[in-house]
């Protein structure tokens, strides 16, 4: 199923929802991944409103950050946030583009991260293929999707118990069921078939995602 038809049209919505403190703080979580990383050139794939984009930047105000998306009206909402330097610079800007086509040079990027981004892919294999073509050699993935367990009210509250938490989960966990969560494991291997290394993966977000990690190393040579 295309969902970016779904989050061109409720852009302004989802900007609304995902702009509070739980949905921010676990946008610091998957930023910290990259603490002291040298990840000095970050592509944030499915950026959204930009909340995780800005959660990126502000952990490192010197890393070059590149919020992506294929819907227009998301990259309007997170430009009104906060407005964008011009072209593709040092600092924060944003890139209208299909994860699985990046307009990026070849082994380019230190990092690649995607919050709520893999389960909406409809070819994750293309997808992360394209990943590691933009990923330097030991360049960083790290990812953050929705946990595949099941969840109890009492999980979410303890997050948060503003309207706009409840009502993102509220619809972050149907719409996630229906694209496919993830578990640790699932994700591990998701992450292993499409050639990374390193993969790991835990739950987070109180139980409600998974956080995971992986490195992209370069091919052994060929021996004559």
């Amino acid at each position: 199923m295309n969902s970016v038809w779904v989050f061109n049209l409720g852009a302004d919505i989802y900007a609304w929802f995902t702009a509070q403190a739980a949905w921010r703080a676990s946008c610091a979580r998957l930023a910290a991944e990259l603490h002291e990383r040298g990840a000095e050139t970050v592509l944030d794939l499915g950026c959204g409103p930009g909340v995780s984009s800005f959660a990126l930047a502000e952990a490192a105000p010197d890393r070059r950050v590149i919020g992506v998306d294929p819907s227009p009206r998301m990259l309007r909402a997170a430009r009104r946030r906060r407005p964008a330097p011009n072209g593709i610079g040092a600092g924060l800007d944003w890139l209208l583009a299909d994860a699985a086509f990046l307009p990026i040079a070849t082994e380019s990027v230190d990092a690649c991260t995607g919050h709520s981004f893999l389960y909406l892919v409809a070819d994750r294999s293309a997808v992360l293929a394209e990943v590691r073509r933009v990923l330097r050699p030991g360049g960083r993935l790290v990812l953050l999707e929705p946990n595949a367990a099941a969840v109890t009210p009492t999980q979410v509250l303890e997050l948060s118990r503003d309207p706009r938490h409840l009502l993102s989960v509220s619809l972050w966990r149907p719409f996630s069921r229906i694209h496919g969560r993830f578990t640790p494991s699932s994700l591990v291997s998701t992450l292993a078939a499409a050639g990374f290394a390193d993969c790991r993966a835990e739950t987070t977000f109180s139980g409600l995602a998974v956080l995971a990690t992986a490195s992209h190393q370069a091919s052994a040579p060929h021996r004559l």
